[in-house]
């Protein structure tokens, strides 16, 4: 008689990868926790990763409480998973205290590929009401500017006023720079990926209590875990097991058992 295989061994060699959807994916943050890889940290600037994307966002890092002190960095009001914070400079490593830069974001994909900004919103974290201010845009391609003129929104208000905003012209370039002399933060974005997705590896391995890991990169958004006894593309569903965030992956844990089951990932 032929010997049966181990359980472990079935499920561990049996793991799957689906990633064949070539259709445009919508991504919308802060709709529901998106889990963000910490890239890099820049002299005025922090960098995440998150759902195939590259965000590089502004901080004073140089601000300092008292003049000559030494540097402390500002506080934001809002920060990563609620918002996209950004921090107009008003201290360098020299010289007295003064307006130096605007507040920036820079959204850019991981692969380079080109994307779609069709809207956004923006949250005042100061006072623009005394002399006005406007959000300026400058979509990029291959490293050239896609305008002549940065697109212009205007953002007049107070401390805490939100404005939605619709941005149709935003469409085919691989990079938005978004700036505006005061602080602000995104609260809401949405990008739309016309590209192939970014390829998404899927880990399997056997846990001491007997269950199996099965893990992926936690930038990959929007990606749900399916199972099926065979191969047969109809068969598979999603698992009920949600993911928890271990460091740069996110992981379900699944029960061990006596029978076979095929895993992979779908957007």
């Amino acid at each position: 008689m032929k010997p049966t295989l181990p359980s472990v061994a079935l499920a561990a060699s049996l793991v799957s990868l689906c990633l064949n959807s070539t259709q445009a994916i919508t991504l919308n943050f802060f709709l529901t926790p998106q889990p963000a890889v910490h890239v890099a940290s820049g002299a005025t600037s922090e960098t995440i990763s998150v759902g195939g994307y590259l965000i590089t966002y502004s901080l004073d890092k140089w601000w300092s409480p008292s003049p000559g002190g030494a540097p402390t960095g500002r506080p934001t009001p809002l920060s990563w998973p609620a918002a996209i914070p950004a921090q107009a400079q008003t201290a360098g490593p020299s010289g007295p205290i003064s307006q130096q830069g605007p507040a920036t974001i820079t959204i850019k994909r991981v692969d380079g590929q080109i994307f779609d900004l069709p809207s956004f919103t923006a949250r005042l974290s100061g006072n623009t009401a005394g002399a006005g201010a406007a959000i300026e845009i400058m979509p990029l391609l291959n490293g050239s500017d896609g305008f002549a003129d940065p697109l212009t929104l205007d953002a007049t208000g107070y401390a805490g006023h939100s404005f939605p905003y619709v941005t149709p012209s935003l469409t085919g370039f691989d990079t938005y720079n978004i700036s505006l002399w005061m602080d602000f933060s995104l609260t809401a974005l949405t990008l739309v990926d016309a590209s192939v997705p970014v390829p998404v590896t899927l880990l399997s391995s056997r846990t001491s209590t007997n269950s199996l890991r099965l893990a992926w990169s936690a930038d990959a958004y929007g990606y749900s875990l399916q199972a099926s006894p065979d191969v047969n593309a109809a068969h598979f569903v999603n698992t009920l097991a949600m993911p928890v965030l271990e460091g740069s992956l996110q992981a379900v844990y699944v029960p061990m058992s006596n029978s076979v089951r095929l895993f992979r990932l779908a957007q």
